[in-house]
């Protein structure tokens, strides 16, 4: 027992027993390898599932508030506790990977619990998010937080607009407002295409054929290598993790039966049914 449990034992571990240790699925090397490699050939649709299994591989997404100019104003309309300033840092918060709504699932509204007047309502908040190709810590140098990224998603994080009202007047935090269950919806991700800039992608969303929210990415306060840089600076980044980098302005309510489409002029459009819990 005890040289089954020693040093020289468990150096001796075999290769198939060894990869159940691994907190990262065996084939995960391979999906980087993939992206990195761009190699001639590799089919459009099979980037796109390599990317969506990076993106099911990732372990948090790091949210991005208050980062376009317009929607920082219409925020300060709300009331007198959304004040009309622009942070020195960027605002950050997490989402978990269980709010991730994939393509084809609903966005399913929670049951009031009780405990916050019902005013504003969800929110819909339509933003471009960078999926990171590997580990980022400390970084500086905004081309090599580039080079960090393996693609793109575009993504629609849901608010519980009451509950983080109620959370900012207590100086909470805004995990239950943003967390729960498909408060993120996710489009499939995409690469760029050569010679485009992420600055000039084009997103929109509409809410039963209305339009909401459109907007141009590059209008952000803080742009994706400079946010990257900043987060890397105060929490490691790892291959999957998702930057949401903000939303524009033209935020609203969403009531059971909505449909949302939502959409990158060139590269995504997705689909969400909002229902009720």
């Amino acid at each position: 027992l005890f040289n089954m449990l020693s040093g020289t034992a468990l150096r001796r571990i075999t290769p198939t027993a060894s990869s159940l240790l691994n907190k990262r699925p065996p084939a995960f090397g391979n999906i980087l390898g993939a992206i990195s490699e761009g190699k001639a050939g590799f089919a459009s649709d099979a980037r796109s599932q390599t990317l969506s299994d990076l993106v099911r591989s990732g372990r948090k997404a790091v949210c991005i508030g208050k980062n376009y100019h317009e929607h920082i104003t219409e925020m300060s309309q709300l009331g007198p506790e959304w004040k009309l300033e622009e942070n020195p840092e960027p605002v950050l918060f997490l989402k978990p990977t269980t709010s991730y709504a994939w393509p084809g699932d609903p966005l399913v509204l929670p049951r009031s619990r009780g405990n916050v007047a019902v005013k504003h309502g969800v929110h819909h908040e339509l933003e471009l998010a960078v999926i990171l190709g590997k580990r980022v810590k400390g970084e500086r140098d905004h081309q090599a937080a580039m080079q960090a990224i393996a693609g793109y998603v575009l993504a629609i994080d849901v608010t519980e607009r009451d509950e983080q009202t109620a959370a900012k007047l207590k100086g909470m935090p805004w995990c239950v407002s943003k967390g729960y269950d498909s408060f993120l919806p996710l489009s499939e991700p995409f690469e760029l295409k050569e010679g485009d800039d992420w600055r000039s992608l084009r997103m929109w969303l509409r809410v039963n054929g209305e339009q909401r929210q459109a907007c141009d990415a590059g209008t952000m306060i803080n742009s994706v290598p400079s946010l990257i840089c900043y987060i890397s600076s105060i929490m490691t980044l790892e291959p999957g993790d998702l930057v949401v980098t903000g939303t524009p302005a033209g935020v609203s309510r969403l009531h059971a039966g909505d449909r949302i489409t939502a959409g990158i002029d060139g590269y995504c459009e997705m689909q969400v049914d909002v229902v009720q819990e």
